[in-house]
């Protein structure tokens, strides 16, 4: 916004190298006038600089709020609806991360060591579905 500045500033001293009679009530007037463009020129590059540095801290906290979502949500976006599990090898130790599908099917092979991996699904409480605990038969 340097431009209107510049602009105000040779209004300025295309008036003043007009040699105008600084006494008359019309040269006190186009002074004047000529002196609040500039004051208004200075204050619009005050303003565009404030805004340059706005948009600035608003794109830093845009950044940043992406970054946070990321992190929330990129956990989630692995996942289908079918929930998956830790399991580890007892044989090796290796960590696999089998789907619900596969653990209900009661067994998974380990890619590592090849050992098969068996799941037991009895209820703890031998209440063969008659209370409350959430069991299946």
């Amino acid at each position: 916004m340097s431009e209107l500045t510049n602009r105000a500033a040779y209004l300025k001293g295309l008036a003043d190298g007009m040699k105008l009679d600084k006494e008359k009530d019309e040269t006190k007037l186009l002074a004047a006038i000529i002196d609040f463009l500039g004051d208004v020129a200075d204050e619009i590059q005050a303003l565009d600089e404030e805004q340059g540095f706005i948009a600035d801290v608003i794109d830093d906290i845009e950044e940043d709020i992406d970054t946070i979502c990321d992190e929330i949500f990129d956990e989630y976006d692995d996942y289908d609806e079918d929930e998956d599990f830790e399991v580890i090898c007892q044989n090796c130790g290796e960590e696999l991360i089998v789907a619900e599908e596969e653990l209900m099917e009661g067994e998974v092979v380990c890619p590592t060591c090849g050992e098969t991996i068996e799941f037991d699904f009895e209820c703890e409480c031998d209440c063969d579905g008659e209370c409350d605990c959430d069991c299946e038969d």
